[in-house]
């Protein structure tokens, strides 16, 4: 299904320019805690721009959505082309962040109006990242070569959109500023927010951890495209299994794979962190997104929120990882993911249980 095509050629555009953005922040003088500021601002600006089109896909039709998306990425990422220093990167990357926040809600609604199963449906994300961190290790530290493909690819997917069935949808009785769906459903997001806020504070300085442990560019892809690679095929068996285990054992694993990556002593011991964190993740991802948008009409804006809230992580586990960094070094940022973790996994415990919707549906 052309869907299908989207959401993998979506994933790996954003990964192409994701990966050495830390590297090349370096390369252009900044701080680590600028570098933090950088990656900051990227997920403020996706954080934005999902919760405001994830509420406009359920209003509107989702089509016309993705197509705004695409188009507005073909521009965005291949205007970072020209940031040649940290506050022009900074710019070119809030640009970014705001382009790619705009169409997760109306993929993920598009493919449950569409009957799909969503961990499938999720799962190809992961293997664009996968195909996308693999060629970002072949081509290195080439960021206007990186660049262009990511806008390339974002043109294939806005191409593709015109191809996609304008499908129907329920009209749905809803504010355009109702924070419902986020209230009611407080236990899962935030504490989404927490676990992921920890796992931002590492990948935002892991790219320069690895080359303190001895990888270089090729390995540092690689190490990099374990994750998505174990995604793909986990998120893909998740079906027969229930929300709330999966959620629960996706904090608990995350506890144990930063663990794991404070004490490598070479590039070559993350690796068996680098399975159990993509596992966690697959179950936490999965689990939450199911969840939410199993039990809220307003799918478009109940997916959009996740995505929301690993832009809100993002704001703030991007700052911890530099501060820490800059302050205690790499391996206290690992530690403190772990710490965040547990502290999801205690909140979700507590809130978890809280779900309703709240919101009316109008067939006609």
């Amino acid at each position: 299904m052309r869907i299908n095509n989207v959401q993998f050629l979506s994933n790996m555009a954003n990964v192409l320019s994701l990966l050495f953005i830390p590297v090349f922040a370096a390369s252009l003088g900044a701080s680590y805690i600028e570098i933090g500021v950088i990656v900051g601002i990227y997920s403020v600006t996706t954080l934005l721009s999902s919760f405001i089109f994830g509420r406009l896909a359920d209003l509107h039709h989702l089509r016309t959505v993705l197509q705004g998306s695409f188009g507005f990425a073909v521009a965005a990422f291949f205007l970072q082309v020209f940031a040649t220093d940290p506050s022009a990167l900074m710019l070119a990357r809030a640009l970014a962040g705001f382009s790619v926040g705009i169409h997760p809600g109306a993929l993920i609604a598009y493919a449950h109006y569409q009957k799909q199963s969503l961990g499938r449906f999720i799962s190809l994300g992961s293997l664009g990242w996968m195909a996308g961190f693999l060629l970002a290790g072949v081509i290195g530290v080439r960021m206007d070569l990186l660049f262009g493909l990511s806008s390339l690819f974002y043109a294939l997917c806005f191409l593709q959109t015109f191809r996609l069935k304008d499908i129907e949808k329920p009209q749905l009785n809803i504010s355009y500023f109702s924070l419902n769906t986020l209230l009611k459903n407080s236990g899962t997001y935030f504490s989404l927010f927490l676990r992921h806020t920890g796992a931002v504070g590492v990948w935002t300085i892991f790219p320069l951890y690895l080359r303190e442990l001895g990888a270089g560019a090729f390995w540092t892809g690689v190490i990099y495209a374990i994750n998505p690679a174990v995604q793909f095929l986990i998120m893909r068996r998740l079906d027969p299994f229930e929300n709330e285990k999966l959620i629960r054992a996706g904090y608990l694993l995350s506890v144990v794979g930063f663990i794991s990556y404070a004490f490598a002593s070479s590039y070559l011991y993350v690796i068996p962190g680098m399975f159990v964190v993509a596992c966690s993740w697959s179950f936490l991802y999965v689990g939450s997104t199911r969840r939410v948008v199993e039990l809220n009409p307003d799918k478009a804006t109940a997916a959009g929120l996740i995505n929301s809230m690993i832009g809100a992580a993002g704001v703030v586990g991007a700052i911890l990882g530099g501060g820490l960094s800059q302050l205690f070094g790499f391996r206290a940022t690992m530690l403190g993911a772990a710490i965040f973790s547990i502290s999801g996994f205690l909140l979700y415990k507590t809130l978890g249980r809280t779900a309703g919707t709240g919101i009316t549906e109008d067939e006609g």
